[in-house]
This record gives structure tokens, sequence and C-alpha cells, in this order.
């Protein structure tokens, strides 16, 4: 056993086939936590979190998908009232957070650092369920428990621009 933060305990993020792998990234857990202050929750649980690369594969993963890197989680949202998120919502949540990688799936949702850490590409928002792939945005206007009176963040786009030879990239808040 091992506290990460407040909610997340190192033992969640263990690999199911016992390799003994586990270390999510420092920049998931605080988003995690994030997300849990947000959704005012009673608890997340991890139903996937690290996955080594000869086991990722036999879950519908990828032998270099984000979870081999230590940099995502799939997880279920439960509320204080005893009810679930459902993915829909966690998904809303997570891109207001920044989350890079975010995908719909039966009852949970998967959430991924690829927009911070090293990854094959930097933003995928998906349904895990149908096969899109390209989701342009989660956002609905829901305002969650966590955002008491506060206006729910408008939703923003990941932008890159070349100046003098250097790139910058950075956010942008659509109105």
């Amino acid at each position: 056993m091992g506290n990460l933060s407040a909610h997340f305990d190192l033992s969640e993020f263990k690999c199911p086939c016992g390799c003994g792998g586990e270390n999510p990234s420092n920049l998931l857990i605080e988003r995690l936590e994030k997300l849990f202050s947000l959704m005012d929750a009673k608890s997340i649980i991890i139903t996937s979190g690290y996955r080594c690369p000869d086991y990722s594969p036999s879950v519908g993963g990828y032998r270099n998908d984000a979870h081999t890197c230590n940099i995502a989680a799939d997880i279920i949202v439960n509320k204080k009232d005893g009810g679930t998120y459902s993915a829909e919502d966690i998904a809303e949540a997570a891109e207001r957070i920044g989350f890079g990688g975010i995908g719909l799936m039966q009852g949970a949702c998967h959430l991924d650092n690829r927009d911070c850490e090293p990854f094959v590409n930097d933003h995928w928002f998906g349904d895990e369920c149908d096969g899109r792939n390209y989701i342009q945005t989660f956002q609905r206007g829901t305002v969650f428990p966590g955002e008491k009176d506060e206006e729910p963040a408008k939703p923003q786009k990941k932008v890159k621009i070349m100046i003098d030879d250097h790139q910058y990239s950075g956010l942008l808040t659509e109105d």
C-alpha cells in the first residue's frame, strides 16, 4: 500500500497480470484529484490503471497505449447520493480539467495525459463503444457540485503557432 494522494492509493494502479507495474504519473494523480473535487465525488474507482505491454492487448488495448506509459486510468465516479456519474458527465468534467485523452466507455471513462506527457499524439476524444475517434468536445454546460456558484469553464482548443522559428502551444478559450 502507498498513498499517492488524499483519494488514491498505489495499489489501485497495479497491472492485473501481477508483473509489479504501477507508478502512475504525478500529473495523472493531480488531475484525478481535481476531477474528484469538481464532481464532489464520494469516490473514484480505478477500473484500469497501469497495464504492461503484454497485458494491455488482452483487454482490448495496445502494447504502446497510454496505460502502458503510466499516464492513463479508466474510471467510474460515484456520487455522494449513491448514484454514479455517466461516462459523458465524467468526460465533460475531465475536458474542463485539461485531460488530452478522453474516451467514453460502457459505464466508465478513459482519461489520460497525452497532452502533457510523452505519447504518440497529443489529443484524442473518442467513444470506445461506437468507434468515433474525433469527438470535438464533451462540453454541454453541466454545472457540477464542486463548482458551487461559479460559471462553468468555456471550451478550449489546443493551438500551436510558429513565430521566428519557435513553436509555441497553448489553449484558446472559445466564446
